[in-house]
């Protein structure tokens, strides 16, 4: 059920690459290999991280945007072909859209309702892909993203 949940989530939201620069085909999976859900899964953590700073903004909780900078930072070195946003201005679970951004930029009250509900629906996503998820280094950042939204969302 996971599985079907996070492929749901993954496929709901392609979108046609740009025709100058079609992406890489996906690897295929390979069992304890780095392959095509660990790649849908990182490029969705990758999108939905960076939005989350542009939510905080460059006064929002210092710990929230370190956690997100450190998961960015083992996301990336997780790709194993350059980086390709085929999430942008999409209104996916745990991903702060643009007109949220600018709201949560004019009013606190709004701001905070955005980020737990980025904590909350994040929270499953990844809950989902650490059932689905196989390539150990990728399990890894899956559970410390985990660890995150966790402790966050216990810290309000």
């Amino acid at each position: 059920m996971t599985v079907l949940l996070l492929a749901g989530l993954l496929t709901a939201c392609q979108q046609a690459p740009p025709l100058a620069a079609p992406p890489p085909p996906a690897p295929s999976s390979t069992q304890n290999g780095y392959g095509a859900t660990e790649r849908a899964f990182v490029e969705l953590a990758i999108a939905t991280d960076e939005q989350a700073l542009e939510l905080l903004g460059p006064t929002g909780r210092a710990e929230l945007r370190e956690n997100r900078i450190t998961e960015l930072t083992a996301l990336r070195e997780l790709l194993d072909a350059p980086y390709v946003n085929h999430h942008a201005g999409h209104d996916m679970p745990g991903m702060p859209t643009d007109a949220e951004i600018r709201l949560a930029s004019t009013d606190p009250v709004a701001r905070e309702q955005f980020v737990r509900a980025h904590l909350t629906e994040s929270l499953e996503v990844i809950r989902s892909a650490r059932q689905a998820v196989t390539h150990p280094p990728t399990a890894e950042v899956v559970a410390l993203m985990e660890r995150h939204r966790t402790a966050e969302l216990a810290a309000g």
